[in-house]
């Protein structure tokens, strides 16, 4: 299992690569569930969206067995 890396993004409107973490939301739209991210810029204050595929959902244990 290869370690998680963190991403290189940077604020769209200033280049600059300091950010907050904001939000994070599952959304299902006609081409599929999708993990929406928000973050706020450190610099500029500046907030964006991004949006990936989500992953795929653990299947559930049966709890009666």
């Amino acid at each position: 299992m290869t370690p998680f890396e963190r991403p290189d993004r940077c604020c769209p409107k200033c280049q600059h690569k300091g950010y907050m973490f904001r939000a994070r939301k599952t959304v299902e739209v006609p081409e599929g569930k999708f993990a929406e991210t928000k973050y706020r810029c450190r610099a500029c204050a500046h907030e964006w969206w991004e949006r990936i595929p989500a992953p795929p959902e653990k299947p559930k244990k049966d709890e009666a067995a």
